[in-house]
């Protein structure tokens, strides 16, 4: 360290006096830090923590238009309890129901099926009446059996009528009990085929006349009906054959 001479020190008092200055002000004075010390500097006061930015709540968005559908079901009525009940009942009355029902058609009819068409649509209900009972101008078909005992007869009577059999004949009665016209008019049918005139004959002979669907008769006559024979392999029955009537008109339209 470097030594200030003391007439130095000495003329620096004497200069502080002379300016006013205390002599022993200058002893009050802080010493100069030694030289190469580091004068420790004053603690610096924390800066002030930044003020939270405020939080901005957002715009609450408008609310959706609602559909009209939805809409709709919102009003709809709702269901009432007492109708829980039904709606739970309703898949077992749906079952019981159907099981009452006939099974669906197939589409084909059977040749009776098929001769109560041609008795309906050919005429034959007009005059001898829809359930075969007979009219004041057509006799039912109650004793049908009785009159026609052999199927082959009863379907050249339909098919020739009473005109054609009484030409043949001379005489104007029918049947094996030789029943009079009563002025009645039988039309003859000469178009229809071997197998309509079967179906409708079989008709009027089984619905209608009570016969039983068995036999000799009955299944030679279902054969005709069926398609699988016809009139004239059948042949011609006794009555017709007495009344003189035509092997010719064994063939629809002889």
């Amino acid at each position: 360290m470097t030594e200030i001479p003391e007439h130095l020190l000495k003329r620096s008092k004497e200069r502080r006096a002379a300016i006013g200055g205390d002599a022993d002000a200058g002893a009050q004075e802080p010493a100069a830090a030694p030289a190469g010390e580091a004068v420790e500097a004053a603690p610096t006061a924390a800066p002030a923590p930044a003020a939270a930015a405020p939080v901005v709540e957002p715009e609450p968005k408008a609310p959706e238009p609602v559909r009209p559908e939805v809409e709709a079901a919102l009003r709809r009525k709702k269901i009432p309890v007492w109708a829980l009940p039904v709606l739970a009942a309703l898949p077992l009355w749906a079952y019981v129901y159907q099981a009452t029902l006939e099974p669906a058609p197939t589409g084909e009819l059977t040749p009776l099926e098929a001769g109560g068409e041609v008795y309906g649509s050919g005429g034959c209900a007009s005059c001898h009446g829809a359930t075969g009972g007979g009219t004041s101008t057509a006799p039912g078909f109650d004793g049908v059996l009785e009159t026609w005992p052999d199927f082959r007869d009863h379907m050249m009577w339909v098919r020739v009528g009473n005109k054609g059999w009484f030409e043949a004949s001379g005489e104007e009665v029918y049947g094996a009990d030789a029943k009079p016209t009563n002025d009645g008019q039988m039309p003859a049918f000469p178009l229809l085929s071997d197998q309509e005139l079967a179906e409708v004959v079989l008709y009027e002979r089984v619905e209608l006349g009570g016969m039983e669907e068995s036999g000799e008769e009955y299944e030679m006559l279902l054969s005709i009906a069926e398609g699988t024979t016809t009139f004239a392999d059948a042949g011609l029955g006794e009555l017709s054959a007495a009344a003189g009537i035509d092997e010719a008109n064994l063939a629809p339209g002889g």
